[in-house]
């Protein structure tokens, strides 16, 4: 019998146009791939279970690159995002306590099944609104006297 399985795949419609945080985002595609192989190939339990806990600690990693990041840009939703992390945060959580070991293949899919669903929308709705601040904030954001050039060097482009 063929095993469900649920792979995604990176299309240019999840980038948030941050190369850091897209590079984290491919990751998770990557974890939730390497967490589906170990169930659909009834791999050890203690394989799963690790698996599902690479993807907690990742989750917990680029939670705070993103935080860090807000800061910087002073970005005004911050806490309603920090909410939300603390939301999916807690589900990755409950999933990783609620795992049983023991339990039947279908539980250890659905549980796949609701990281799969959580992390895509977390990166498909939740980072979308904040990449759309980041976009608008560069188109409108004044040049600053690091990143203009010299007058000593704009004579000398046009000597050239």
């Amino acid at each position: 019998m063929k095993r469900p399985t649920w792979t995604i795949n990176w299309v240019d419609e999840m980038s948030v146009g941050i190369p850091e945080i897209d590079n984290d985002h491919k990751h998770f595609v990557f974890l939730i791939h390497e967490l589906n192989r170990s169930i659909t190939e009834l791999r050890e339990p203690s394989e799963i279970k690790l698996r599902l806990q690479v993807i907690v600690n990742d989750a917990v990693r680029h939670f705070s690159v993103e935080e860090r990041l807000f800061k910087e840009w002073k970005y005004p939703n911050t806490e309603a995002h920090e909410n939300i992390h603390t939301l999916v945060l807690g589900s990755l959580n409950s999933m990783m306590n609620d795992f049983v070991p023991y339990g039947h293949d279908s539980s250890w899919i659905d549980i796949g099944l609701r990281i799969k669903t959580i992390l895509m929308h977390h990166i498909m709705v939740d980072d979308m609104v904040y990449a759309e601040f980041y976009r608008n904030s560069l188109k409108t954001k004044p040049v600053s006297k690091e990143d203009s050039v010299s007058e000593a060097a704009l004579l000398e482009m046009v000597k050239s």
